[in-house]
């Protein structure tokens, strides 16, 4: 998912935040420990406790409905089409289940938080959204509901349910907080590579040196005509490109301090590899593609590789939109000093004003099940427990999850845990596009942004 983000238009100001965090005590320090999840820094999956309340998916149990508020995606009409009714069939709860499109399903998401209107009682956000909801105490702690995280869930995708993060720079005000778990992840979704297997005739590129070399002699060979596609647009779609390129080097977003360290000799390495090395073998205008226009390139079979997300990235085995059905492998993104994608997960929280709290809690429950997560990923969705990655009847019919499985495995890595990262992505995705517009200047333009970007922090009171 995420292909389509919009920049944060409505984020709290940091004073806001702050104001908050004192008024709410750090989001229940007081509340119940959860495991792994103390202030000392343990990244270890947390371990289960059995879950207290309604019990779930042995047969109705329930009565009443709960509403689930989520912007409108590709990837929601599985949870639609069989979460919903399946969710019923084993509860007797239905579900009210009201999409939007992104930016406006966020901006009423976070007025009602506000306004304690209580319009939701789950909101499915996306992972960025988590900081900007929890600080501001609109998500219920769900430990207090007796809910504790499986151990089964990926690793990289539960730890975006707790805030304060477990680990790395905090916001002021959540420095000493103990971690809560606020949310769940729901659908599991990140970037892998997508290539052409009569390109790559190997198999997919391990490095990035190797997928620029192989497909050079393709163009040049006059097999392919662009030897790899991605959205160049300033802002989220160039960062989002730019990301497991950055990763793979070894770059760093923040110190623990929120000093900006993007602009390191790794950062700059990449982003100088990104606006020169891959534009030289991606189409001219390249600076101003977009989703529509990376996937009609991948798809249409003028490409040979790509990075993308699930939503896209499945429509490769689907003939009424590829021309190159068959041609079309999955592999693990290429590595420089390591393997890493970004993580664009799915993750739904309960709204600390929700009207219908018990049933809502159900809920959360009952979709972490195995169960349920099978039914998600034979629907055609990415789980978020990895026993549903591997189940044979979903791998059938899904063969993009075992590879998501081994990118997981790999490395995948969410963006910085803040509330403002949209404005710390608009000033990088600006810089990088007007150096991918040049062909040149990738480090240089890491440069201006840590500037910009240290300016606009000090102004939010980050530091």
């Amino acid at each position: 998912m995420n292909d389509n983000y919009l920049p944060e238009e409505h984020a709290l100001s940091r004073r806001t935040i702050l104001q908050r965090a004192l008024a709410i005590g750090g989001l229940a320090v007081a509340a119940p420990l959860l495991a792994a999840c103390g202030s000392s820094g343990d990244s270890s999956t947390p371990t289960s406790t059995p879950s207290t309340g309604t019990p779930v998916g042995s047969g109705p149990t329930g009565s009443g409905k709960v509403i689930i508020g989520g912007f409108e995606d590709g990837a929601m009409a599985p949870f639609k089409d069989k979460i919903v009714p399946l969710f019923k069939e084993k509860t007797g709860i239905d579900i009210e289940l009201l999409l939007e499109p992104y930016d406006s399903f966020k901006a009423k998401a976070l007025q009602d938080g506000q306004s304690k209107a209580g319009q939701f009682d789950v909101y499915i956000m996306d992972d960025p959204w988590v900081p900007e909801f929890a600080a501001a105490g609109y998500l219920a702690d769900l430990g207090a509901a007796g809910i504790t995280a499986d151990p089964d869930f990926s690793a990289p995708f539960i730890e975006l349910g707790y805030w304060p993060p477990q680990n790395g720079p905090r916001v002021k005000g959540f420095e000493s907080a103990t971690p809560a778990l606020v949310a769940l992840p729901t659908i599991g979704d990140l970037q892998t590579l997508t290539y052409r297997n009569d390109v790559f005739t190997n198999g997919a590129p391990k490095t990035w040196d190797d997928l620029v070399t192989t497909a050079t002699a393709a163009q040049k060979a006059g097999k392919i005509k662009y030897g790899y596609v991605f959205r160049g647009v300033k802002g989220n779609p160039i960062v989002t490109s730019w990301y497991p390129i950055f990763l793979s080097f070894g770059g760093v977003f923040f110190d623990d301090k929120w000093n900006p360290t993007f602009n390191s000799a790794e950062g700059k390495a990449s982003a100088d590899f990104f606006v020169s090395n891959l534009k030289a073998i991606a189409p001219a205008g390249v600076a101003e593609f977009d989703s529509d226009q990376e996937g009609a390139a991948i798809l249409g079979g003028e490409a040979a590789a790509i990075i993308q997300y699930s939503g896209n990235a499945i429509k490769s085995d689907d003939p009424a939109q590829s021309k190159e059905v068959g041609k079309l492998d999955f592999g693990v993104v290429p590595a420089k000093t390591k393997a890493l994608a970004q993580i664009g997960i799915f993750i739904h929280g309960v709204s600390s004003n929700a009207p219908n709290k018990d049933n809502a809690m159900t809920f959360m429950r009952w979709f972490a099940t195995l169960e349920a997560q099978v039914a998600l990923a034979q629907a055609g969705d990415l789980p978020v427990l990895n026993a549903a990655f591997t189940d044979p009847t979903a791998v059938a019919a899904h063969r993009l999850l075992p590879v998501a499985l081994d990118q997981i495995k790999s490395g995948a890595q969410a963006r910085p845990r803040m509330p403002d990262w949209g404005k710390v992505e608009d000033i990088i995705g600006t810089e990088l596009n007007k150096a991918l517009v040049a062909g040149k200047g990738g480090g240089a333009a890491l440069d201006a942004a840590a500037v910009q970007v240290k300016a606009a922090l000090t102004d939010l009171k980050y530091y």
